[in-house]
């Protein structure tokens, strides 16, 4: 629904639908924190939706040229690393868990933020929406970069330490 809108050029409704389903999301961690109710599926299908989310919304706004190109291959090419990355880890030298990295969350932010600033951009055009939207997309890019480079050395050393049997 939401890429269907973004083709057609409809951008109010889709950063409605964005900005809803964010606020939807953050309440469900909330009740779920709050009421301590979060079980191991919940914690782990819960980031995955939100990764499947930022990922269909920078093809999207790629497709639409309303992100460059290049900014989508680094994006997607780190999200990609990661998960080849993670699963060679524990395939090969049983890591069961990679938290995510400061800079890793940073990045994050800043791709939401883009995200968000492109499309209210895109919905209510303005100069200083645009000058923002610039700035965003530069931080953006550096700390998708950073982090990138700082999962692949995380990667690297923990290759280099012993295998371990219940990690």
């Amino acid at each position: 629904m939401l890429a269907l809108l973004l083709v057609r050029g409809q951008f109010q409704a889709a950063l409605a639908l964005v900005v809803f389903a964010g606020v939807t999301d953050w309440l469900d961690g909330f009740a779920a924190r709050r009421l301590g109710v979060s079980g191991k599926l919940g914690v782990t299908l819960d980031p995955l939706a939100d990764k499947a989310l930022l990922v269909t919304l920078f093809v999207v706004l790629g497709v639409v040229a309303l992100l460059p190109f290049w900014l989508v291959a680094l994006a997607i090419g780190r999200d990609l690393v990661i998960v080849i990355g993670a699963l060679a880890l524990r395939t090969f030298r049983n890591v069961r868990q990679l938290l995510p990295s400061t800079l890793g969350k940073v990045s994050t932010f800043f791709q939401i933020v883009l995200v968000l600033l492109v499309l209210v951009d895109a919905a209510f055009p303005n100069e200083f929406f645009r000058w923002l939207r610039r700035i965003a997309l530069a931080l953006c890019a550096l700390f998708t970069a950073l982090s990138g480079i700082g999962y692949v050395q995380l990667g690297i050393r923990l290759t280099r330490r012993p295998a371990s049997s219940s990690r």
